[in-house]
């Protein structure tokens, strides 16, 4: 993370210093005063596209990825609109969750227009066991964790740290609001100790098994080709007998949410810990490309996902690698 920073130019370290030390606290503020559409023309053409003007080698990962995912040419009009259309809904992503982070949780459960799965879930926490949910960057993840922590129960979510302060600060204070308690994890095997805990007295864990943070992925197939993904959330839920939901919380074109349930992957078994983790990665990779397919523009990632080949760009070091997959958290 410090290495990233310390080889960026000056002129982007001033720029990002002043975007999350000003614009953040400010597009916080203006949510929920300013209309809505106001403030999502503001985070598309006074940000994503200015951005993708500046850090081309971003749109262009990104490209190389839904070339992968669509089975088109790197440069086929299809890839290049849903490349971009990407990107704008990440920065709507950031404007839904400064919103739905300040009002009621009850205009928020107004929004929440299709629920499918509920039994899984339900199932899941009548079992007595701890529940393992497995999300992607993927929809509104954060807004999703709010839901549910202010109408069920406690959600304890595990997250990488994030590089600047201030957007650190303001996602655990929006989270706090929403019952959603973090749980910050590094390269340490320690750092999950909490979240076992908690899955072993039959609590509720959320953490994303798409990003592999640290590159000590496990390489699973994904699209037709070898990906890595991230072993953590697995082991987790092998080592401590907790039932692992894969749930995404999606956006619908009126900018309401639906919520997905999947069936609970069981990760008992005589199999020892990693092999059953590894199973049970392979089921979760399954999943994840389905909805990827129904989905593609709500699926964030602004790196190679797949390496350098699929995106047609020169391979980052493995420090810039970590910095920019923290960075677009």
């Amino acid at each position: 993370m410090q290495s990233k920073m310390a080889g960026s130019p000056r002129i982007l370290q001033a720029f990002y210093r002043l975007y999350f030390g000003f614009w953040i606290p400010t597009l916080v503020w203006a949510s929920i005063r300013w209309p809505l559409g106001l403030m999502y023309w503001m985070a598309r053409d006074l940000v994503m596209l200015p951005f993708n003007v500046v850090r081309p080698k971003y749109l262009r990962a990104i490209k190389g990825n839904y070339a992968r995912i669509l089975g088109l040419p790197f440069d086929h009009p299809e890839v290049r609109r849903v490349a971009w259309r990407m990107g704008y809904e990440h920065a709507y992503h950031w404007i839904d969750f400064f919103r739905w982070s300040q009002l009621p949780p009850e205009t928020l459960a107004a929004h929440v227009v299709a629920v499918e799965g509920e039994e899984h879930f339900a199932a899941a926490r009548r079992s007595g066991r701890g529940t393992l949910l497995l999300t992607a960057h993927m929809g509104n993840a954060e807004v999703g964790a709010m839901a549910m922590g202010t109408h069920f129960e406690p959600i304890h979510i595990l997250y990488w740290r994030d590089r600047f302060a201030t957007a650190e600060e303001f996602r655990t204070r929006a989270r706090l609001r929403g019952n959603v308690h973090g749980i910050p994890v590094d390269a340490s095997p320690f750092s999950v100790v909490p979240a076992l805990r908690i899955l072993e007295g039959g609590g509720i864990v959320a953490a994303h098994g798409d990003r592999d943070f640290n590159d000590q992925g496990w390489p699973v197939e994904f699209f037709g080709a070898t990906a890595s993904f991230p072993p953590g959330p697995f082991l987790l839920a092998a080592r401590s007998g907790a039932l692992l939901v894969p749930t995404f919380f999606l956006l619908t074109p009126e900018r309401s949410f639906r919520v997905i349930y999947e069936a609970a992957i069981d990760l008992a078994g005589a199999d020892g810990v990693e092999e059953r983790a590894r199973a049970a990665m392979k089921t979760w990779a399954g999943i994840l490309e389905c909805r990827i397919k129904q989905y593609p523009e709500q699926w964030y990632c602004f790196y190679p996902f797949w390496g350098r080949e699929a995106a047609g760009v020169d391979s980052p070091s493995a420090a810039q690698t970590g910095g920019e997959r923290r960075a677009s958290t």
